[in-house]
């Protein structure tokens, strides 16, 4: 069905035009000036709601007086608040504990008396306000609140698993896409006959209530009902076909598919209500509203009776621990992705780098490791291909819907000029020393402190941590990293080291140092979530060169220990304090003489080297510690002779 849609989409724009559905002429009006992101109307069209867009406060218009009022400036509170059918606001706050763990409270606030009450009470994980047929849904992992008794069938996702509530709290789990990297804005049809969401990696999709797909309907992200045939939805800007982001009009059958808004306005975050499409313009913040020529979804009553928390019987998580959101950037070798050939003496042939490629490499390690150590974690991507490159509003997203303490997207750096430098840089959202969100600062310190440590490298800078308002400020005034933007939970962007630097390049080629950046990494969080000594066992890292001969390469931009040529290909064996042979490692013939043993039990080891006439013994004792990692850089000479065994 995609593969269909994807060959006729081009001559569906071509009749558009000839589609009676569409926006009424004139319809046009702007409804807040700036700084409006994510707005909502409420049932009878009268207020909207919206956010600016660091998510700090939650502001609300009446659209027939003009007045504004603030609901709410207290945890973060933008962004996912809705309006629910009894024209109540809930919405959901979030606080950082010392330990770094983020609790999320559930909140309902009466525009027509300007109350504000709190009816879920703070817990860990995800809390999200739903809307269900006839209410809201207060979404926790250990309790939910329902605006009312009965509040009719409501449906979330988690991950890749879609769930439905029927109205008499039975759950459902389906799985109508099996490779995507995870389900997000989900929600019943207005006959409730049908579910809607958005498939990362795949797109817009409907099913049924069993899960059978009726219709896959592109690449498109935030799909809205605007009745029980048209959806409202807006471009997937990580999609080649569709131009700028815009709103678009389609139908369940994929019979209508257009766009609404115009190319310029760079419009994003559709909702609809009252017969009414609301959307934002991505820079200024301005919102807009549409109105169409098709008829509306008919109104459903509000359920009646007094809300009720209800605990869940079987929660995601029972104990709160640190819960981490990886993000591997890009995906899939395209034209964001930075590729670089790369002539390897070694391996006597050019070997092509990709970003994506250490990036998920580094990822897929930092899973493993923070999992191990008692993590939960959830990641944007597992492979590399085009269709991992998500959109930066499906990353964001997915942090969000996994309830995470913290988002952590994981790079490497490129200067794009001669000069090659090489150090850790991380990047959080806000101005140097004042994070957006708070936390942000923290964590980014923390990482970026355990990553200079890295000594088979060369550093040719400190380390730095830095607001990306600050660092690009050539972008425009708060413009910043698009996969942080819209991001309102403690996070950042760790450029590890600079790939373009040759020797660093060669570095990354090697699984094992991808692995030991992802281990500093984790040291990092550690520290940022007090999490000091919570591993025992250790690792032995280094590098092997040769003392008296030099690298012959083109690019001569090398610094300190750089210009020694590294050893290929030899066998290194280490043995336990009991003289017992543990582990055997053979360097990789990319040029970078990387080796790494990981998870060594504390005790005193034995490293062997044996590489044609050249032997070498480096005794080494792993300790217990919050970073139990012993670097032994080690060299030889040409002519060495051999010691002999102790």
């Amino acid at each position: 069905m995609r593969r269909i849609y994807l060959t006729l989409f081009l001559s569906l724009l071509g009749v558009a035009c000839a589609v009676a559905a569409g926006v009424k002429s004139g319809s046009e009006t702007t409804l807040v000036d700036s700084c409006g992101f994510f707005p909502q109307l409420s049932p009878d069209g009268q207020w909207v709601l919206y956010s600016p867009t660091d998510a700090t406060s939650l502001m609300l218009k009446n659209l027939s007086s003009g007045a504004v009022t603030t609901v709410s400036k207290v945890g973060y509170p933008g962004f996912d608040a809705i309006f629910g059918p009894d024209g109540k606001v809930y919405y959901v706050t979030q606080q950082r504990k010392k330990n770094g763990l983020v609790y999320r409270t559930g909140h309902c606030y009466d525009p027509s008396t300007g109350r504000d009450q709190v009816v879920l009470k703070p817990q860990h994980g995800r809390v999200q306000a739903l809307r269900a047929a006839a209410g809201v849904v207060i979404n926790g992992e250990r309790q939910i609140y329902r605006s009312a008794p009965n509040v009719g069938a409501w449906t979330y996702t988690r991950g890749s698993m879609l769930y439905l509530v029927d109205a008499t709290g039975v759950t459902r789990a389906l799985q109508p896409v099996k490779d995507s990297n995870g389900y997000l804005w989900s929600s019943l049809s207005p006959d409730g006959t049908k579910v809607m969401f958005e498939a990362a990696s795949h797109g817009v999709v409907v099913c049924d209530l069993n899960g059978s797909v009726i219709s896959e309907l592109g690449e498109f992200l935030m799909p809205s009902w605007y009745n029980d045939h048209y959806i409202i939805a807006m471009s997937n800007a990580g999609n080649p076909r569709l131009a700028g982001s815009r709103i678009w009009l389609m139908s369940v059958d994929g019979e209508t598919i257009k766009p609404i808004s115009a190319k310029e306005e760079r419009a994003v975050q559709p909702m609809t209500a009252a017969g009414k499409v609301v959307y934002s313009l991505l820079y200024s913040g301005e919102v807009r509203q549409l109105e169409l020529d098709i008829r509306p979804a008919d109104f459903v009553p509000a359920a009646t009776g007094k809300g009720k928390v209800m605990k869940v019987k079987d929660p995601v998580s029972k104990k709160d621990v640190p819960r981490v959101f990886i993000n591997p950037g890009h995906g899939g070798h395209d034209s964001d992705d930075r590729h670089v050939p790369t002539w390897v003496i070694g391996a006597r042939d050019t070997l092509h780098y990709y970003e994506s490629n250490s990036n998920l490499t580094k990822g897929l390690a930092l899973e493993e490791i923070l999992q191990n150590k008692g993590y939960e974690t959830a990641i944007s991507r597992r492979t590399n291909k085009t269709e991992d490159d998500l959109d930066l509003f499906e990353i964001v997203a997915l942090a969000a819907n996994s309830g995470a303490d913290i988002f952590f997207s994981i790079h490497s750096n490129a200067t794009g000029i001669e000069k090659r430098i090489n150090f850790p840089l991380g990047l959080y959202r806000g101005w140097d020393g004042k994070p957006a969100v708070e936390g942000s600062l923290q964590l980014s310190e923390a990482v970026m402190k355990q990553a200079a440590t890295n000594q088979l490298t060369v550093w040719t800078h400190d380390r730095r941590s830095r607001g990306d308002w600050s660092f690009y400020t050539n972008w425009g005034y708060q413009v910043g990293l698009g996969v942080l933007r819209f991001n309102k939970l403690p996070g950042m962007l760790s450029e590890g080291s600079f790939h373009d630097y040759l020797p660093e390049r060669e570095r990354l080629l090697n699984d094992n140092y991808c692995w030991l950046e992802a281990w500093n990494q984790s040291v990092g969080m550690d520290e940022y979530f007090g999490r000091k000594g919570k591993f025992k066992n250790g690792v032995i890292a280094g590098t092997i060169r040769w003392s008296d001969r030099y690298r012959q390469d083109d690019d001569r931009r090398l610094f300190g220990e750089d210009e020694l040529k590294p050893l290929n290909g030899a066998l290194l064996r280490l043995y336990n304090g009991r003289g017992v042979l543990s582990r055997i490692y053979t360097l990789d013939i990319y040029d970078n003489g990387v080796f790494v043993f990981t998870n060594l039990p504390k005790d005193k080891y034995k490293l062997e080297l044996y590489y044609g006439n050249e032997d070498l013994y480096e005794t080494v004792k792993v300790k217990s510690g919050k970073n139990n990692t012993v670097y032994r850089n080690l060299k030889l000479k040409t002519d060495q002779k051999p010691k002999k065994k102790k």
